[in-house]
């Protein structure tokens, strides 16, 4: 500690500490962590201002920039629900055990298992932190199981109890893509894929997975001839060879109709799940993740 031996703290160091604490809200924020999000908030929102009384840094805006990053994007997560007695309940948008709908009569537990899931995300002016925005946090979450060490059932007035099933639950792996380039996506998409969530604008019969556009009064402005296809967009064709095994695809897009004759050529299980394609301007966050969200609360 270099205050107890009399020593002030570099510049450097302080910069190296303001950038832990930024991973450490990331981390806590895939980890669904939000009481500690908060506290981390405030203690980075004071290492800030230390800092730049110490060193009057020209680096004060775009870490003031990253405060509100973080606080918009809590802000826009939570969903309040009260029970009976008008007293809010926390409950969690994560899987817990006893949760899931019946399986229909013939199907055999276990026949199908999400192994892996890609997530992608591409659309402005959406509230994000980091390289995390807010519909990619709510499928990541809706992705993942309660910590059996923690909880795993939920009482009929949202609170938590312990279990004394100790068997672990496996989490599928997940991809967290954030403007992702085609040849990028394609190598993951090559490497694992069970599950695709796109998210992302329109573009000429497909999605876009990665744009370099100006926003001008929230709408984009082109940088590139009409005419010309963009190169970083998802086709339906462009996913058909990996149909050879089961997928589920889910588009949240103005232009998820693209997708709405996908061809099934290889006779697997194939889900094909898409979003409207105008929505209200209000909403944080695109269509399919707030349906995720309220219903993961309203359970």
């Amino acid at each position: 500690n270099l205050v107890s031996h009399g020593q002030s703290p570099s510049k450097k160091y302080i910069m190296k500490k303001l950038r832990y604490y930024a991973r450490y809200i990331v981390v806590c924020l895939l980890l669904n962590k939000m009481d500690l999000v908060k506290v981390l908030v405030k203690e980075l929102s004071e290492e800030i201002e230390d800092y730049t009384q110490r060193f009057n840094t020209e680096y004060q805006l775009e870490w003031n920039l990253v405060l509100q990053e973080v606080a918009a994007f809590v802000e826009a997560d939570p969903v309040v629900v009260l029970n009976n007695e008008n007293t809010v309940v926390v409950i969690s948008n994560r899987l817990q055990e006893g949760g899931m709908s019946p399986l229909e009569q013939g199907m055999v537990v276990g026949q199908l298992t999400l192994a892996d899931a890609l997530i992608i995300g591409n659309c402005n002016n959406q509230v994000k932190f980091s390289e995390l925005t807010i519909d990619m946090f709510r499928i990541l979450q809706a992705l993942e199981r309660e910590p059996v060490n923690l909880a795993t059932t939920t009482s009929k007035y949202g609170t938590l109890e312990p279990s004394d099933k100790p068997a672990k639950r496996e989490n599928p792996h997940k991809y967290l893509l954030y403007k992702p380039t085609f040849s990028q996506l394609f190598t993951f998409l090559s490497a694992s894929f069970k599950v695709i969530f796109l998210s992302g604008p329109y573009d000429f019969g497909g999605v876009l997975t990665n744009t370099n556009r100006d926003v001008v009064n929230g709408e984009t402005v082109q940088k590139r001839n009409q005419a010309q296809k963009e190169m970083h967009c998802l086709h339906p064709g462009d996913l058909f060879p990996f149909t050879r095994k089961p997928l589920f695809v889910i588009v949240d897009s103005s232009n998820s109709t693209a997708y709405k004759n996908f061809s099934n050529l290889f006779g697997q299980p194939l889900v094909c799940l898409l979003s409207p394609t105008v929505y209200p301007q209000s909403m944080q966050g695109l269509f399919v993740t707030i349906i995720l969200a309220l219903y993961s609360n309203s359970k």
